[in-house]
C-alpha cells in the first residue's frame, strides 16, 4: 500500500505501528460499540489489525471479528500475528469496503476508523455496511477533524467534517447518537442502525 500523503510505500509492520500510535483512542471506540462476549463485529479498513485484536479480546472466542481491508499484504500480516497468538475468531476479508459481501448476517456492530478520508466512495462504504448491521446495531466512525492542527494524520483538504459524515450516515439508514472530539486531531461519530 502507498501512503497518499507522501506517495511512498507503507509496509504492514509500519502501518501496524501507526495504528498503535492511536491506542489511546481505541477504548472509547470499543465502549461505544457496546460489545459483549459472543458479538459479531466488522472492522472496516482493518489494515494489519491492531484494533482487530482488541476487538477480538472484547468479543472473546465465542464472538467473531471480520477484518475487511483491500490490502492482501496487510491482512496476511494480521493472519500471521493471529496464528502466533492462537486466535481463531478473526476472519480476514480482502475486499473493497464499498462492495464486499458477507454470507453471515447480521452483524452486531461495525468500526470504521481513519478510513473514509482515504476512499473514493465513503458514502458507498456506509451504505454497504448498513446492509450487514442488525436493526439497533452500532456503528463507530473515527476520523481526523478538519479543524485540528494537522500535525499528524491526513492533510486538512482530505479531512471530512462531522456534518458531512453525519449526512452520509443519515442517507445510509443510521441515526447519529453522538459526535465527540477525542483529541484536537480526532473525532468519533456513534450511530445506530435504524
Amino acid at each position: 500500500m502507498t501512503d497518499p500523503s507522501r506517495n511512498t510505500p507503507v509496509t504492514a509492520e509500519q502501518m501496524f505501528a501507526r495504528q498503535a500510535l492511536r491506542a489511546e483512542l481505541v477504548p472509547d471506540w470499543v465502549e461505544a460499540l457496546q460489545l459483549n462476549p459472543g458479538a459479531r463485529v466488522l472492522d472496516v479498513g482493518s489494515g494489519p489489525g491492531f484494533v482487530s485484536f482488541i476487538l477480538a479480546d472484547r468479543v472473546g472466542p465465542s464472538g467473531l471479528v471480520y477484518a475487511v481491508d483491500r490490502s492482501a499484504d496487510f491482512l496476511a500480516y494480521l493472519a500471521a500475528r493471529q496464528d502466533e497468538r492462537g486466535i481463531d475468531h478473526i476472519r480476514p476479508i480482502v475486499a473493497d469496503a464499498a462492495t464486499f459481501d458477507l454470507t453471515d448476517l447480521p452483524m452486531d456492530s461495525a468500526l470504521i476508523a481513519m478510513v473514509l478520508h482515504h476512499t473514493a466512495d465513503p458514502a458507498g462504504i456506509l451504505r454497504n455496511v448498513a446492509r450487514f448491521l442488525a436493526p439497533g446495531g452500532r456503528l463507530v466512525i473515527a476520523e481526523f477533524h478538519p479543524e485540528g492542527p494537522c500535525e499528524i494524520g491526513a492533510a486538512r483538504e482530505r479531512r471530512l467534517s462531522p456534518d458531512t459524515v453525519r449526512a452520509w450516515c443519515d442517507d445510509a439508514g443510521f441515526s447519529t447518537v453522538e459526535v465527540r472530539r477525542q483529541t484536537p486531531e480526532h473525532y468519533m461519530l456513534v450511530a445506530g442502525r435504524l
